[in-house]
């Protein structure tokens, strides 16, 4: 080992985190990494001296939020008479802020310090000058996890503080944050940071740590972090620990990545894509069952697979992947866009379902997979095929008078014989039969054959497609079942209000374009059903499902009764009985029944137990 790995070795065993190390010192952009519209801006306030009492960051983690604030706060104190060359990392200032022994910047996390006698503290001490530099910098991390009594006391002191006070709020959440505590503050949104910036930041940071890494592998850690820099610097300096040998050489291939972080190579996801393709479900199934016998984490497979749809989707649609290959470009050209969404859509829904749901991480895997090749097939029995979907729109368009519309004359069918009873003009109503005005008509099929006792075809049709339809609702329904943690997370995006609604909330039934959810609490069933909170609700639901739906919240008591109502009368046994022997009386009422009634008639059966007796 030479001198120079010595020493290397030693000082990366000294030092601290790389992310910790290797903190932004300027507003360069090459140091501020994917943020040029913030340092820009903030540049130039300090360039004219147009510094703000109160900043609010948001974005996600690890975007580079508190090391913003702590630029701000050193460029603001910087002793440098350039402005423009603030902050100048020489001075005083600058060297007391970078090593930490500057008591001036406070740094307060408000997750442990968000109570109301925690800003009175804080109240009291913005009163006195700072001891080191001209202004205190206040910044409050995660300041969302505040109580509303703490940001009550705290409103007074943000909008006017003393003129040697800032402060910068820090949030993952800014919508936890009330109006009036945001319109006091100039707000910076913090994005993801791209791809391309993250790997040259990485590619810089192994430089000058000595280490060696393939572009691979880069990429792979780049990917795995999601836009957060803190992360990638995180997963970097973990694999660095894991490839170094005793000789003190650190080498990171992409293989080591993969058996680190239990990443599945990239030729099995390929090859998942390639059964999807070739609508294979067996292949399919036998590459999720090689992953599993490899030891690799199936739900890490589940994400990757994800993931490498929706590149597929982002190519297919006309976007730009940097890292995509020429054979991911050729499968992204093999499906059409709206199979690219279907999958995206199956596969995206096992990330939340697998942590929770208890079960072998590879079951849901497999199901996703059939269900996938299914959907692509366009199998008979699988949910939302686009001629099913075609067709029921078109239903739905149709006014509701067309139902109601005389059928036009057809050929009677070859196996009807001729009347027994003497002829009914098709105009002269039937005396003994009482219809409601809205009921729609019997088909002329079964008036023709009630006389020789068969079953017309359309009968037949009818509860084929009767049973069908029931079966389609149960599968509805289980992929709902199987998607509500991850479509509470999603309402939660858009709406946090909304989503503390849902955790008392669960899917029901599905009956027809209508989905039932059940609360047992009052207050949350009449909120879930006003209109803002049930239009979000919905809209994502429908997204899941792939159709548009109607969101109903009701009682867990009230479900009995909307099954039996919403499923109607049995065709079945109602038709033969017509068809055979004269009705009884009973059942000419229960022809009659409206469906409200009949509503009301299953719930009181329900209540106290009761049984229909004629």
């Amino acid at each position: 080992m030479t001198d120079s790995q010595e020493s290397g070795r030693n000082q990366r065993a000294q030092s601290s985190s790389l992310y910790r190390k290797y903190r932004p010192r300027s507003f360069d952009p090459a140091e501020l990494v994917g943020q040029e519209h913030i340092a820009r801006t903030l540049r130039n306030a300090i360039g004219l001296g147009r510094i703000a009492h109160a900043y609010l960051f948001c974005g996600p983690r690890g975007t580079g939020k508190t090391s913003t604030a702590r630029l701000l706060a050193k460029a603001v104190n910087c002793l440098d008479p350039d402005p423009w060359a603030r902050p100048c990392n020489a001075c005083t200032a600058c060297e007391a802020i970078n090593t930490g022994s500057a008591v001036d910047i406070v740094e307060i996390d408000a997750a442990s310090n968000r109570g109301v006698d925690d800003v009175r503290d804080l109240r009291e001490k913005v009163k006195y000058a700072p001891s080191q530099l001209r202004v205190k910098f206040y910044i409050i991390d995660e300041a969302h996890q505040l109580t509303r009594d703490a940001f009550n006391a705290f409103l007074k002191t943000l909008e006017e503080p003393p003129p040697h006070v800032a402060f910068v709020l820090a949030t993952t959440e800014p919508d936890k944050l009330p109006d009036t505590v945001a319109s006091r503050c100039q707000r910076f949104d913090f994005h993801r940071i791209p791809l391309s910036s993250m790997l040259a930041r990485l590619r810089w940071v192994c430089q000058q740590e000595g280490i060696e890494i393939d572009d691979d592998a880069l990429a792979l850690i780049a990917r795995q972090a999601t836009g957060s820099l803190r992360d990638a610097l995180g997963l970097l300096e973990r694999m660095a620990l894991f490839a170094e040998g005793a000789e003190g050489r650190v080498r990171i291939t992409a293989e080591a990545v993969r058996q680190a972080l239990g990443l599945s190579r990239d030729e099995r996801l390929a090859g998942l894509v390639d059964a999807l393709i070739r609508r294979n479900a067996g292949a399919g199934l036998r590459i999720i069952a090689e992953a599993a016998e490899d030891g690799e984490d199936l739900q890490q497979f589940g994400r990757q697979i994800t993931g490498y749809l929706r590149t597929l989707l982002h190519l297919r649609a006309g976007g730009r992947d940097e890292l995509a290959d020429p054979a991911a470009r050729e499968q992204a050209e093999r499906f059409s866009l709206a199979e690219l969404a279907t999958l995206v859509r199956i596969y995206s829904g096992l990330e939340l379902v697998l942590p929770r749901s208890g079960l072998d991480p590879q079951l849901p895997l497999e199901l996703a997979t059939v269900e996938a090749v299914l959907r692509l097939s366009g199998e008979p029995g699988t949910l939302a095929t686009p001629a099913r979907d075609a067709s029921e729109a078109h239903s739905l368009a149709q006014p509701a008078t067309a139902s109601r519309s005389p059928r036009a004359p057809g050929p009677a069918p070859a196996t009807a014989g001729p009347a027994s009873g003497p002829a009914v003009s098709p105009r002269e109503p039937d005396p003994d039969f009482t219809a409601r005005e809205d009921a729609p008509p019997m088909p002329q099929a079964v008036a023709h054959s009630a006389g020789n006792g068969t079953v017309p075809r359309e009968v037949e049709t009818t509860r084929a497609s009767a049973g069908s339809d029931s079966a389609s609702e149960a599968a509805v329904l289980e992929k709902l079942i199987a998607s509500w943690a991850q479509i509470r997370r999603e309402v939660k995006a858009s709406r946090s209000q909304t989503a503390a609604l849902l955790t008392s909330v669960d899917p029901a039934l599905v009956a027809g374009d209508d989905v039932y959810l059940v609360s047992p609490y009052e207050f949350h069933r009449s909120k879930l059903n006003e209109e803002v909170h049930r239009r979000l609700v919905e809209s994502v639901i429908s997204r899941y499902l792939g159709r548009a739906y109607r969101v109903h919240c009701v009682a867990p008591e009230e479900v009995p009764a909307i099954a039996p109502a919403q499923a109607g009368p049995n065709p079945e046994p109602a038709g033969t009985a017509s068809m055979q022997d004269p009705a009884p009386e009973s059942q000419a009422t229960h022809r009659s029944r409206s469906p409200e009634d009949e509503a009301r008639l299953q719930a009181a059966k329900s209540i106290f137990d009761a049984e229909e007796i004629g």
